[in-house]
């Protein structure tokens, strides 16, 4: 039971490491009662090289999206260190009565207060987490909410679900069998209709218990992917019970496997997105996809893209959270990264490894998602550097389109690491930009309402450059050109969801009644909710040469439309007394594919202008 001891207890005084080789481990101590407080440990400094057999934990500081208070203690030695109530239930979870385990923490291993220690033990996480005997993946106390026919936790339920429905995929996947056949995967999928329209309580119990372990604040944390994807063996931990990460994967390789009907496929992966990161990663490891890669930055970029959507209380985390993915830059040319250095601002290190991936890839793929006319979370963030503390704008694989042809990039170093100062062609400008209501909910509603007026919008054009149809333009452009998987879509392709969509659409039904009908999984559907995923965020324009274009949200008339050398898109660029700020990539049908493009000889690259971006 916790103590009542009132007595003030000194805080702990961490010792300064010997060098940059060396760690603490946590020697978590003995007790015969699960719920005696306060913890007691020691702590111990070992060579990185030279640590006795030691288990890791991988836990998130906050049970929620909110900072969680340090407001528990440890006693170490004697001395008190704050801990926050997630790491002390996980710590209460791992004690053994009758032997002291030896861990690895990083809230209490790492003295957070002295930065230059952070620093350099960053450097070492790829180590240890490839070391440890062990890791436990610690998602959490089991559910308060309860089953009432059972009385047992959600979480418990859901656990036991995981691990039956891992042995029914094994056995049916040995057998020969249909998965989508089995009773666990039809109860899982059962009420994925009822679920569009309502919250996780239409799930059966031990449905919304794999609902309750899969939306765990864990699975939002940069710091875990890591962490899961160096470790040997994990074990996923929610109250008691337990259940190993392969089973997991099984699990959510099944769900999202290809051979499914489009309506299952799409709840499945609503379903498992929160933990999407940590198995994609562990994949690209395990397959080797993760090897090397020619030439670097490349591997730099798809990792930070796939790592884009989690979550870390400083955002120079989503830069140094990856570096265990990669060896020393001595030796690994795949690092392009700067050494972690936590006195550095967010801006400045986003903008060096910016910079890194352009100059080693000779290419401007990390600008494809950038957004600069929205404010970023990263204060002072130049237009041209990728927020990667930012879910970004894209629903889209910039690498289908070949805006600049096989051009690279003409760059010129200007001094100041806020700015980039890079070639390219001013192939046109908007001239007109739909108007958008002041508030946009992007509800089913509004979106009809915003395509009707797109649809009026395109429809004034009386023909299209490339010789095509407005109406196959319009329909084209409002996909962003492509599918739901990213693949580069055909001119003629959806034609059949496209017109049902635009029968409805443009028809006498009021807004309410058209988004019944578009919206209900039928024909029109298909086209829709393609669509809808472009929509946000996005605005419809014409350009002076009369294209119709796709385009960042707060686009103006006069934008400038530009395509730079070794770009794959066009780009909406504003420029202001000098210094240009970058709006974001645009869709232009007819300016995909290199139509626009100038080839690096001395007089067409007389048609290239500086662009300085800020």
């Amino acid at each position: 039971m916790e103590t009542d001891n009132k007595e003030s207890i000194i805080d702990y005084q961490y010792k300064a490491l010997k060098d940059g080789k060396s760690i603490r481990l946590l020697y978590l101590h003995t007790s015969s009662s699960y719920h005696q407080l306060p913890i007691e440990v020691s702590l111990c400094e070992f060579p990185i090289d030279a640590c006795p057999s030691f288990g890791a934990l991988s836990y998130a500081w906050s049970i929620d999206d909110d900072p969680a208070p340090s407001d528990r203690e440890l006693l170490c030695d004697g001395a008190s260190i704050k801990i926050t109530k997630n790491c002390e239930a996980a710590l209460k979870r791992l004690r053994r009565p009758k032997q002291d385990q030896i861990l690895w923490v990083d809230a209490v291993c790492i003295n957070q207060a002295d930065l230059e220690e952070r620093s350099l033990q960053v450097r070492l996480m790829r180590q240890i987490y490839t070391q440890a005997s062990w890791v436990a993946l610690w998602v959490g106390d089991a559910s308060t909410a309860v089953d009432e026919e059972s009385g047992l936790p959600l979480s418990d339920l859901g656990m036991d679900f995981i691990h039956d429905f891992a042995v029914e995929i094994a056995e049916r996947t040995n057998s020969g069998q249909a998965l989508n056949e089995g009773p666990l995967y039809q109860e899982f999928i059962k009420d994925r209709r009822a679920f569009q329209y309502s919250e996780s309580e239409v799930f059966a119990p031990r449905v919304r218990g794999v609902w309750d372990v899969f939306h765990r604040n864990w699975w939002k944390r940069l710091w875990v992917i890591q962490e899961v994807a160096l470790a040997t063996d994990p074990t996923l931990l929610c109250g008691l019970k337990a259940e190993t990460f392969h089973n997991l994967k099984i699990v959510i390789k099944a769900l999202i496997r290809s051979e499914q009907p489009v309506d299952v496929m799409e709840f499945n992966s609503l379903f498992i997105a929160h933990t999407f990161h940590q198995f994609h990663v562990r994949h690209m490891i395990e397959t080797g996809t993760m090897g090397k890669i020619s030439p670097p930055g490349i591997k730099a970029l798809d990792i930070l893209n796939a790592t884009r959507n989690t979550q870390a209380s400083d955002p120079r985390d989503k830069i140094y959270g990856i570096l265990g993915f990669f060896g020393p830059p001595a030796t690994d040319t795949e690092n392009i990264f700067p050494d972690p250095d936590y006195t550095k601002p967010a801006a400045e290190l986003y903008a060096d490894v910016s910079r890194a991936i352009i100059l080693n890839t000779k290419n401007l793929d990390v600008l494809s998602s950038c957004y600069g006319f929205f404010k970023s979370t990263v204060p002072d963030l130049p237009s041209w550097v990728a927020s990667w503390n930012d879910t970004p704008v894209q629903y889209f694989d910039g690498k289908i389109f070949n805006a600049a042809g096989s051009s690279t990039v003409v760059y010129e170093d200007c001094g100041d690491k806020l700015l980039m100062r890079i070639k390219g062609r001013h192939v046109d400008s908007v001239k007109l930009a739909g108007q958008i209501p002041d508030s946009i909910g992007y509800s089913n509603e509004a979106c009809i309402e915003l395509w009707r007026y797109w649809w009026k919008f395109a429809s004034t054009l009386d023909s299209y450059p490339t010789g095509e149809t407005v109406t196959d333009v319009f329909k084209d452009t409002l996909c962003w050109g492509s599918h739901l998987d990213y693949s580069r879509q055909q001119l003629g392709e959806n034609k059949e969801s496209f017109n049902a969509w635009l029968e409805i659409l443009t028809g006498t039904d009021d807004t309410d009644i058209a988004a019944k009908r578009i919206f209900n999984d039928g024909e029109p559907f298909k086209y829709a909710h393609r669509a809808t995923s472009v929509t946000w965020g996005r605005n419809m324009s014409i350009t002076n040469k009369g294209y119709l274009a796709m385009v960042p949200i707060i686009t103006k008339a006069d934008d400038k439309i530009v395509i730079f050398q070794g770009s794959k898109l066009p780009f909406i660029v504003r420029t202001e007394d000098g210094t240009s700020k970058l709006g974001g990539p645009c869709y232009v049908r007819g300016m995909m594919d290199g139509e626009f493009a100038t080839e690096e000889d001395a007089g067409a690259m007389d048609e290239l202008e500086w662009f300085t971006l800020k």
